[in-house]
């Protein structure tokens, strides 16, 4: 009798993103917690952003939820800023995913505009101001990267496997061979820059996830839908109200 293989459907997939995502942030406002929390939420954002991309290929209304994305991200910088406001603390609150997976969306509906009706003089600029857009949200050009990739390779396994490598691994190869980086820091090629410093790499380690989602929804209550858009900036903003507190 064969084995049956690991499944599991997207609620499942999101809640175990959430998990990593909550020791991630751990780890970023409590720096007491160990490193290795951040290197496990580093596999979250990936998780989300393919969810994401799948979200796009079953909704009803594509419109509809780019909005409630982009709203959520509003929502969210409005009360980071309040909060921030109220509470001032030497720790920035400028988490904020739902931008990068709003404009995700809209990246990848003008993308399959372009593609159905070859307007380019329309499209093209369109997908331009995105993309220029998403190198100012949380995910930058990360997130640029593998919603393309996740896009379109969604039914090439292989293919989507060998770019997600390449996109995990490539910025932080490059990153040591910069003579400078972003505020005069200067880094040295090293193992210990490669494996330690820099280790957005580690997204790669997502990948396994990706092969044993079995495109299936999961829970359909009103709960799990909203889940995310609730949980992600209410654990945030309880995290750094728990800085603030403990500084106090």
């Amino acid at each position: 009798m064969k084995k049956a293989k690991p499944s599991l459907t997207s609620f499942q997939l999101k809640c175990i993103a959430a998990l990593l995502m909550v020791l991630d942030h751990l780890r970023q406002f409590f720096p007491a917690f160990p490193l290795w929390f951040r290197y496990l939420g580093r596999l979250s954002a990936p998780i989300f952003f393919f969810l994401t991309v799948e979200g796009f290929f079953h909704t009803r209304n594509r419109g509809r939820y780019a909005a409630r994305l982009l709203g959520g991200g509003i929502i969210m910088a409005v009360g980071s800023r309040i909060l921030t406001y109220l509470f001032p603390s030497d720790m920035a609150l400028y988490n904020n995913i739902f931008f990068s997976l709003g404009l995700g969306v809209a990246l990848m509906s003008a993308w399959q505009q372009l593609e159905e009706t070859k307007d380019e003089g329309l499209f093209k600029p369109v997908i331009l101001l995105i993309l220029i857009a998403m190198l100012f949200t949380e995910a930058n050009i990360y997130g640029i990267m593998v919603v393309l990739v996740f896009y379109r390779f969604r039914e090439r396994k292989n293919l989507l496997a060998s770019h997600y490598i390449l996109c995990s691994l490539l910025p932080s190869l490059l990153s040591p061979l910069s003579i400078k980086q972003p505020f005069g820091i200067s880094y040295n090629l090293s193992l210990h820059q490669f494996f330690v410093v820099d280790y957005q790499w580690m997204m790669v380690l997502a990948l396994p996830f990706f092969f044993i989602y079995n495109g299936e929804l999961g829970s359909r209550s009103p709960a799990a839908k909203w889940f995310f858009y609730l949980f992600y900036p209410a654990h945030l903003w309880l995290l750094y109200l728990a800085r603030y507190w403990s500084a106090a």
